[in-house]
């Protein structure tokens, strides 16, 4: 691995700092603005998912894979056993591959020149801001092809361009039993598994098998532009299938509201189970729009103070109890305002926890508005003269 470095420090005055105030708290407005959007939209969705899928586990109906029923058509069906193909799946570049393979995955790498940047930034009295900016210059392999000329410094870092891709390949058709699986069914089969490069395999020119990659140049001493593909492979296997039936083949299920049913597990599994995966899934999935919903909120609040740190720092000290400050109430404000926003998006459809919700936001309010009084009552009263 190669490596060197070096250090930019630039300076801004107190006053010219006001316009990237000031667009932090444009920056803070529309975070905080789309974090409503994130978490009303969020409830929505998962309140869709949710009346869906206990419907779709009311309904669904269990069929052998082995023969097509055509009164099943249109309707949400439960189908497990072995996904089979009718052709070998080869890469068409390197002529890697086999038979029985569902996909089949190509992952290229370049050893390539990475810029890498550090920033450090001092605020002095008076408001002066100064940044030091160190760029580092790495050598690694990557998959992504890094545009050299984007680096601060290009001269003596150049990458050349990928001259092949990373790429997934997907056996056509996919069998099971009778019934012809979807594209988007057979994107949900992912159990990869290492593939061995074949001896044999009729690579292209300046490539070499080493191990279980193909490779050009020296991997134990590679150099810019050395190149390194891996083989990954889903291998035929039984598959469990919840989805509607379409003459012959599955296809997503759309339910009254609109939400998609399209449930795919990899070995033998009942529509019970699959069912109550896909809820466990949407619950995680949920919680993670929450938080996201929150942290924008949070973030967005914080940055309105922006113009106020921005005046503070004439005193880099006053400015950090600012800052300090900001974020505190941004945090008080935040947390009540998620709860009360996902409480009311859930007013229409799970009132008995939505009317819990807003009781917590209620008292966390009311005890940050008598946690306020208190602490100035505490404060020492002026002596008498």
């Amino acid at each position: 691995m190669r490596e060197d470095s070096f250090t930019e420090v630039s300076e801004k005055s107190w006053a010219s700092r006001l316009g990237g105030s000031l667009a932090g708290a444009l920056v803070g407005v529309l975070l905080f603005a789309g974090s409503f959007f994130v978490l009303v939209w969020n409830e929505g969705r998962a309140v869709d998912a949710i009346v869906a899928l206990d419907a779709g586990a009311g309904m669904v109906v269990v069929v052998p894979a082995d023969r097509v029923d055509p009164a099943n058509d249109g309707r949400l069906i439960h189908v497990s056993g072995p996904a089979t193909v009718t052709a070998p799946l080869v890469d068409p570049v390197f002529k890697v591959g086999g038979d029985r393979l569902l996909r089949l995955e190509r992952r290229v790498e370049m050893y390539q020149w990475r810029e890498d940047k550090e920033t450090s930034t001092e605020t002095g009295v008076g408001g002066k801001e100064t940044t030091r900016t160190t760029y580092s210059y790495v050598t690694g392999w990557s998959e992504a092809e890094i545009d050299s000329s984007t680096f601060r410094r290009p001269e003596g870092h150049g990458n050349p361009r990928l001259p092949y891709r990373s790429q997934t390949l997907d056996a056509r058709p996919v069998r099971l039993g009778a019934y012809t699986l979807g594209e988007s069914q057979i994107r949900q089969i992912d159990d990869f598994e290492p593939l061995p490069v074949d001896g044999d395999a009729a690579l292209p020119a300046g490539f070499r098998r080493d191990g279980e990659a193909i490779v050009r140049g020296a991997p134990e001493s590679p150099q810019v532009g050395d190149l390194r593909i891996l083989f990954q492979a889903v291998p035929a296997q039984t598959v469990s299938v919840v989805a509607r039936q379409a003459a012959g083949g599955l296809t997503a299920y759309r339910a009254a509201n609109g939400h998609v049913i399209e449930l795919v597990r990899t070995g033998a599994h009942d529509a019970e189970s699959m069912f109550r995966e896909a809820k466990a899934e949407e619950a995680l999935f949920t919680w993670i729009l929450r938080a996201a919903g929150f942290l924008m909120m949070l973030v967005g609040i914080a940055l309105l103070a922006s113009p106020l740190t921005w005046l503070a720092s004439v005193l880099p000290f006053l400015a950090s109890i600012v800052g300090f400050a900001a974020f505190g109430i941004a945090l008080i404000a935040a947390v009540p305002l998620t709860l009360l926003t996902i409480a009311l998006s859930w007013l229409a459809f799970r009132p008995l926890i939505a009317g819990g919700l807003i009781v917590a936001a209620v008292v966390l309010m009311l005890a940050i508005r008598r946690l306020v009084p208190r602490r100035r009552s505490a404060a020492p009263a002026p002596a008498e003269t």
